[in-house]
């Protein structure tokens, strides 16, 4: 693969709408089909007054929602909260958006209370030979702040994400057993171990692939070279030893990149770790369960 796509922004079927549900007509869990872009990203089908979108599963945003200025300005209820963000994404470009909250939503039973958004700036970084015919349409984020209260399994095996009311939803019911993660302005961050040196990563659906900060990986960690185009004067080199995860092993080729030294992490994990694992988040307590990723399982 020569071509890679972030969208990690830190900060210092499918019916989507601003119906209100009584609390009795709602629903504890729901399903939702995953459909991987053109890049391999997760997206979702969201009708926003009425119009099909496909909006990314960005958990490098830490925000709930991320629209542009034309969908929030139809959308009925929505306050501008008077807060300014400022964002950098990992080149190190700064953003300043206008914060907005939205009453509720609804994905199709479920409702979501006083989700927290920002006009849409679009942060997405882009490493190696783009596709000749790229175009950032990147139009809709749902963000880790979307399901605040909520448990949420994302499974990109059989692409489909469901989302629940309760805490320790599914995973933890067959033995997996969740650990503590930290939550910052940088993301979701647990803790990624080589036989040399421990690592702490950001969870990031919104990335293509795993990527270790150049300068915060281990100079004894093996290294292999690569011929990826990554930028003028950028070293091209991969980690591709076994690490462990929650108890699990993982095995990728990492790649090293020099991220904007305002990110503190050491790196992101991304497309490739969501592949191999099914991933349940329960934000409510901030707890991470993983499973062995395997076609027809949950």
């Amino acid at each position: 693969m020569t071509f890679f796509k972030f969208c990690l922004l830190f900060f210092s079927g499918l019916l989507f709408s601003t119906n209100v549900l009584s609390h009795e007509n709602e629903c504890k869990e729901i399903e939702v089909p995953i459909v991987f872009d053109q890049y391999g990203l997760p997206t979702i089908e969201l009708i926003i007054n009425g119009k099909s979108n496909f909006a990314l599963l960005d958990l490098g945003s830490i925000a709930g929602i991320h629209l542009p200025i034309s969908d929030i300005s139809s959308m009925p209820g929505v306050k501008y909260t008077g807060e300014i963000s400022k964002s950098t994404n990992i080149s190190g470009e700064i953003f300043s958006d206008k914060e907005f909250i939205i009453p509720m939503l609804a994905i199709e039973c479920m409702t979501f209370e006083n989700i927290s958004g920002y006009e849409l700036n679009p942060w997405a970084t882009s490493i190696g030979d783009k596709p000749e015919d790229m175009e950032n349409n990147q139009q809709i984020v749902i963000g880790q702040g979307f399901f605040a209260d909520k448990t949420i399994i994302i499974n990109y095996a059989n692409k489909k994400l469901i989302i629940n009311n309760k805490t320790g939803a599914v995973l933890s019911r067959i033995n997996n057993k969740f650990i503590p993660y930290v939550l910052n302005e940088e993301g979701i961050t647990i803790q990624m171990s080589s036989s040399i040196a421990n690592y702490q990563m950001v969870l990031d659906t919104g990335a293509t692939s795993s990527i270790f900060s150049a300068n915060k990986i281990n100079i004894k960690e093996p290294l292999t070279a690569c011929n990826f185009n990554l930028g003028l004067d950028v070293k091209c080199e991969l980690f591709a030893s076994t690490v462990k995860i929650a108890g699990y092993s993982f095995a990728s080729n990492i790649l090293l990149y020099p991220i904007d030294p305002r990110f503190t992490k050491d790196g992101l994990l991304g497309g490739d770790f969501f592949n191999q694992f099914i991933v349940e988040l329960d934000f409510s307590n901030k707890n991470i369960a993983l499973a062995p990723s395997k076609p027809s399982v949950l």
